[in-house]
């Protein structure tokens, strides 16, 4: 036995964009938890330090350990002996680093077993989660739903009640129990669907963060596993020619750039009522239907609840360039026929012609839905009165959004795209500063004038760096695709 493959078998089998962000997640999660234990306040400072490292557990026993399983599957079909012991050592050995070390930490703190109990409970829910099939994983997200009737007849207590042990040591010992029964039917058992509702979710979640290795709009396998309801989303192929390239480059890049029909755009808005309504059920059953749940709703809808609309904002105004951007990632990053193939159709005319093309292809349609978001957000913010601050925040995170999606075009097409890691760095920087500008605005009338100040300051300066990272990373992409003899070069080419 050796405890080195042991440790990084699971490390191995995850993909690198992964690992990292795993990693770096987990480092910020000890260190805030360090922090917590050295200089906060809290009451039960035991349950500050549950949540922090219970979120880590989650992640791990969610995101990190099933790609072990994954690695052990495929093994198992390939006939290779050895990897099946490494990886199933290694979820006891992961068990005692991530539960059991952080419960004899706890020691000198006290609730030891109120602490232990919570990690088992979010990492066994975790894994379980990962390993059953798809049906039985969507129901598992109906279960809070439940929680407002449950909690009427059976009133269960929580952490801090001295009742919380022995409820949640039984409730702990079941999962385990389910998590060690579903490891030995997927290791010791059959075949194991690789598709389809009845296939583990860990295989139907099997793409990394970073969206680089497979993406459902471009995977041969998933379009031929796709139910035949969802073909009702077809492209709008009447103007495609030589006379509209752009559009003719927008059906060809696919994704979020396919122009749609009517019918299409209908079936999307059907789509996304019930995807709405889903959660609207789920938020009024975690409330238990209350009055509470009803003034929740009316605050959101308020000048003050603007705060949280504020924040989806950013949120949302991130999300719609990172489809983008991810998009052509995937593209500029296989090495195949396809790409190249894009020069030949008709319309583009020369290469600098075939350039700009591009460009306005790539940016056009992302930055009209940033200015149509930012200009409803606008109306919202001016019909609540929210104060020139909130307004002015709108536009320059649109703004900041922007110019990420230009710059990351830029750095594709000239063949300079950022590394996994420095994408996700980059992302995670921007959706932490872009939260920050929607939400300080409206939380400064709380804080004293030279705090607020302060904060101003150190505000402007991050924006500062991310206009100048921005403006290199752009520069740097267009010195690159001006040098590049054709833009529909793989970026794993090399001239």
């Amino acid at each position: 036995m050796s405890i080195d493959r042991i440790l990084l078998a699971p490390w191995i089998a995850t993909p690198r964009s992964t690992r990292w962000l795993v990693a770096i997640v987990l480092a910020l999660l000890v260190v805030a938890d360090v922090l917590a234990l050295i200089y906060g306040h809290a009451a039960h400072p035991w349950i500050l330090s549950a949540i922090l490292l219970g979120i880590g557990d989650g992640l791990c026993w969610t995101v990190l350990m099933p790609n072990g399983l994954l690695l052990v599957l495929d093994a198992r079909r390939l006939g290779l002996p050895g990897i099946r012991h490494d990886v199933v050592w290694s979820l006891p050995l992961y068990a005692v680093l991530s539960i059991g070390v952080p419960m004899l930490l706890q020691l000198p703190h006290g609730h030891v077993l109120g602490f232990g109990i919570v990690q088992v409970l979010v990492a066994t829910i975790g894994a379980l989660y990962m390993l059953l099939p798809a049906y039985l994983g969507l129901a598992f997200c109906l279960l809070p739903v439940l929680a407002g009737p449950v909690t009427r007849m059976l009133v269960l207590p929580g952490p801090t009640d001295p009742r919380f042990a022995p409820w949640g040591a039984g409730a702990a010992l079941l999962l385990v129990l389910a998590v060690a029964w579903r490891l030995r039917q997927l290791l010791v058992g059959g075949v194991v669907p690789t598709r389809g509702m009845r296939a583990p979710n860990m295989i139907n979640l099997r793409r990394s963060l970073s969206m680089s290795r497979s993406d459902p709009r471009t995977n041969a396998s998933a379009l031929r596993a796709r139910p035949d309801w969802l073909f009702a989303r077809r492209p709008d192929l009447r103007c495609v020619g030589p006379r509209a390239s752009i559009v003719s480059l927008r059906v060809a890049l696919g994704g979020i750039y396919l122009p749609r029909t009517i019918s299409s755009r209908f079936f999307d808005l059907i789509l996304a009522a019930l995807i709405l309504a889903f959660y609207g059920l789920l938020f009024f059953g975690i409330t238990h239907f209350d009055a509470t749940a009803e003034q929740w709703v009316q605050y959101v809808f308020s000048r003050r609840g603007f705060l949280f609309a504020g924040w989806i904002y950013a949120v949302f105004c991130l999300v719609l360039v990172l489809l983008a951007v991810e998009l052509l990632t995937l593209r500029w990053s296989r090495v195949n026929a396809e790409l190249p193939m894009l020069g030949l159709l008709p319309g583009l005319g020369q290469t600098g012609d075939i350039k700009r093309t591009l460009l306005r292809t790539a940016i056009k349609r992302p930055a009209s839905q940033l200015g149509l978001l930012c200009v409803v957000g606008l109306i919202v913010a001016a019909h609540l009165h929210v104060g020139p601050q909130v307004e002015l925040a709108m536009p320059l995170i649109a703004l900041a959004c922007l110019g990420y999606l230009v710059a990351s075009a830029l750095s594709i097409f000239g063949g300079h795209p950022l590394s996994g890691f420095g994408k996700n760095l980059l992302v995670i920087g921007m959706f932490m500063l872009l939260s920050l500008t929607a939400l300080l605005p409206m939380l400064w009338h709380d804080r004293a004038e030279l705090s607020a100040v302060r904060t101003g300051d150190t505000l402007g300066a991050a924006w500062f760096a991310l206009a100048l990272f921005l403006l290199w990373l752009g520069h740097r992409g267009w010195r690159g695709l001006r040098q590049r003899p054709h833009p529909f070069l793989p970026n794993g080419w090399r001239e």
